[in-house]
């Protein structure tokens, strides 16, 4: 992800989708001198090119538009909100470059190992370590996340968004329940939840009706990080009421990249088979 929004930020103003000035710090010493040289406009279509034809159509489109659409939910909604969690925050970098953030409780949740490097990339970035991020080291295998965000200073008595981006496909259906009902517990009444995830038949089958998935898997399990778990579109809603929660709206990569590129006069095209979910909490009664 660092290197696609890294590959992004590297168009002119008019032609990307966002600006992610702090992702080329979290690449390999060889992507950062792509990146760089990314900024000449034969360079970075090659690059894009080579990366698709081997990654396949839609893992990057999907990264770019995935990354647009969150960063405009997460516009929308923290202003509503008290204090945000983001889950598996690896190098997501929106604390420091999306305004809306800027005056509200960030906690950011990650293993140790990904914080000490995150940390390492901010300081080579020269981003100073702002007070109103927090980050919360969990090692999700061993450790209660409950127990480590209220220890960090989590309220649950305020508002929360809870980001948790790019995750999901990676565990198991028993680690995504225990998340969620930690999230709902830890919920007040007026919080939302920003999540990920894959359309199930993927990984069942390999659904024909997403031909770019075969090498998309294919690639996540070289990376040794398969795809186990996924939701199927249709059963939404009964997802998220069975976890106490409402969907608010999902949108697939496809659906967001139709929207975003097409304002910037460009043609890539998302993959149906990547979903953004937004959702809020259900009263208990």
């Amino acid at each position: 992800m660092a290197v696609q929004r890294g590959l992004e930020s590297s168009r002119p103003s008019g032609k990307r989708l966002f600006d992610d000035p702090f992702a080329r710090s979290f690449v390999s010493p060889s992507w950062r001198i792509a990146l760089s040289a990314a900024r000449f406009a034969p360079i970075r279509m090659g690059i894009a090119t080579v990366y698709d034809l081997i990654g396949g159509p839609g893992p990057r489109a999907s990264a770019i538009a995935r990354t647009r659409l969150i960063d405009d939910l997460v516009e929308e909604l923290a202003p509503a909100a008290d204090q945000i969690v983001i889950l598996g925050a690896g190098f997501d970098t929106r604390p420091y470059r999306l305004g809306c953030l800027s005056a509200r409780q960030v906690f950011e949740v990650d293993h140790p190992d990904t914080q000490i490097a995150k940390r390492s990339g901010l300081a080579a970035a020269l981003v100073a370590q702002s007070s109103g991020v927090l980050f919360v080291p969990v090692d999700f295998e061993t450790d209660d996340l409950a127990e480590a965000l209220v220890g960090a200073g989590f309220s649950t008595e305020q508002t929360t968004l809870f980001l948790w981006e790019g995750v999901t496909q990676y565990l198991s259906a028993e680690a995504v329940t225990a998340t969620l009902k930690v999230i709902r517990n830890l919920s007040h009444s007026e919080s939302s939840l920003l999540f990920t995830y894959v359309d199930k038949s993927v990984i069942t089958d390999g659904s024909p009706s997403f031909p770019e998935a075969e090498r998309w898997l294919r690639g996540a399990r070289k990376r040794g990080e398969p795809w186990s778990f996924g939701i199927a579109p249709t059963e939404i809603v009964s997802f998220l009421e069975a976890h106490g929660f409402q969907l608010i709206k999902d949108v697939s990569t496809q659906e967001a990249g139709n929207r975003y590129f097409s304002t910037v006069g460009r043609y890539e095209h998302g993959s149906g088979l990547y979903h953004v979910v937004t959702a809020r909490t259900l009263a208990v009664c």
